[in-house]
């Protein structure tokens, strides 16, 4: 199998006349246009050709004021939830003014002098003292006047994309496979959307979601769920919405359950029957803090208290440790080793695991 792309090439022959139609009918054309860029911007170069390659050259020409005024704002809007332009896909005179004008047009000169560099662009902006705020919702002077956090008094703390969440499960629990390139894969959901289809074997669960195979107007049910666009128009912002069947996913989905049962025994082997030190490392891990006084009694709690139904209940343990096409946990502890995967799993759909804080 030879992959293949459609390709365009210029037309060699003699160029199509293009007419301006009358009221937008085929059957009255009007004056003949000319290829050209929008009046109100800055005119295309006399020497550039007239093609897509002078349409590119322009589009990415420092004197073009548009383009990477439109990049910073997208970029912007993936780490701080809303761009600077607040309609990321208008930026028309229908669209809404910039909430910090001179932010937005001196990063974009920056950008560009600086080689169109996204890796600059984005250390400027997370190395920034914006950037670095906490994201804990303030009570006063400024919540009052500023309920939408337009001036960035604090950091908005953004949900994770779907395809982040699937990520930084595996991520945590150390199944993630960090394998770059190759064809499309297909985890578990795949074979209950895509019928007849049969989910990979091996490294190919496990693979990060942008390899996840999709047909034209469908992504993965688990993706679909999560908010992951569907890509049969262009969505330059993703929604969030917090449904239940968004907590049922993440709570009991094969690719979740099988990372907290295998994260779970990781914890066992290290910790034993040290509860403390046990939840502490799983909270780390998952949050990149250690729990708070309150937090960590809520946590033993549930751990003392899934452990003793499963240790009355080892068939279920069992089958908890064995979610997923790896290998059933190997463990002689399965209701401790079964409770620890419920309390990840507890985490995994905590809020700072959740959300970028």
């Amino acid at each position: 199998k030879i992959p293949e792309i459609m390709v365009m090439e210029e037309y060699e022959g003699e160029t199509r006349k293009t007419h301006l139609l009358e009221r937008g009918s085929y059957l009255n054309p009007g004056e003949i246009m000319a290829p050209a860029t929008p009046a109100f911007l800055p005119a295309m170069p006399a020497e550039a050709p007239k093609n897509r390659l002078g349409l590119a050259r322009w589009t990415t020409s420092p004197d073009n004021p548009l383009t990477a005024r439109v990049t910073v704002n997208r970029y912007w809007q993936r780490l701080f939830l809303n761009g600077l332009v607040a309609t990321a896909e208008d930026f028309g005179s229908q669209g809404r003014l910039p909430t910090h004008p001179e932010l937005l047009d001196w990063l974009a000169r920056d950008f560009v002098n600086h080689g169109w560099d996204l890796r600059h662009l984005l250390k400027t902006i997370v190395l920034s003292a914006t950037y670095r705020q906490s994201s804990d919702v303030a009570s006063g002077e400024l919540a009052a006047i500023d309920p939408e956090n337009t001036l960035l008094y604090r950091y908005p703390a953004p949900r994770l994309t779907a395809e982040m969440l699937r990520d930084n499960a595996l991520a945590a629990s150390g199944l993630l496979v960090g394998k770059v390139g190759g064809p499309s894969v297909k985890p578990y959901d795949i074979e209950f959307s895509f019928k007849p289809s049969t989910p990979d074997k091996g490294e190919g669960l496990y693979r990060r979601s942008v390899y996840t195979y999709m047909r034209q107007t469908a992504p993965s049910p688990l993706m679909t769920t999560l908010n992951a666009s569907k890509r049969d128009v262009c969505q330059v912002k993703i929604e969030r919405t917090d449904s239940p069947l968004q907590g049922l996913v993440m709570l009991n989905a094969p690719q979740f359950a099988e990372a907290a049962r295998v994260l779970a025994v990781k914890l066992v082997e290290v910790h034993g029957a040290d509860d403390t030190a046990l939840v502490n490392d799983a909270f780390r891990r998952l949050t990149s803090r250690l729990p708070d006084e309150e937090e960590r009694a809520v946590l033993t709690g549930l751990l003392t208290e899934q452990q003793a139904h499963y240790q009355n209940h080892l068939e279920e343990a069992k089958a908890l440790l064995a979610a997923g096409a790896i290998a059933p946990s190997a463990t002689d502890q399965p209701a401790r080793a079964a409770a620890v995967a419920t309390v990840v799993s507890t985490l995994l759909n905590f809020d700072e695991c959740i959300s970028k804080r």
